[in-house]
């Protein structure tokens, strides 16, 4: 390995994001003011976006393909035996 110096670091612009919010409200507030219906419009079709991308990042927790090991939602096994079903009758989640 070599000892190279460490690349120097770009300090961070804090207003940035600052900015970005303020234009982003703004945005938000012209659509809703002056483009009422259309922001009605595209209502169903962001909510199956919203589903769609719930569903595709919203389960990080499950291990993914490969995994040796499965993850469930903190369901342990007490020392007894498998864990029984809750009051719907579901063994678990399924997808």
């Amino acid at each position: 390995m070599s000892n190279l110096p460490a690349p120097p670091q770009v300090p961070s612009r804090p207003w940035t994001q600052g900015l970005l919010t303020v234009l982003i409200a703004a945005a938000a507030v012209y659509l809703i003011a002056n483009h009422w219906l259309h922001v009605l419009d595209a209502l169903p079709y962001l909510g199956v976006v919203l589903v769609m991308s719930l569903c595709m990042f919203g389960h990080g927790g499950h291990g993914g393909h490969g995994s040796s090991t499965p993850q469930g939602h903190g369901e342990q096994e007490a020392p007894g035996g498998p864990a029984r079903p809750g009051p719907g009758g579901g063994g678990g989640h399924v997808h």
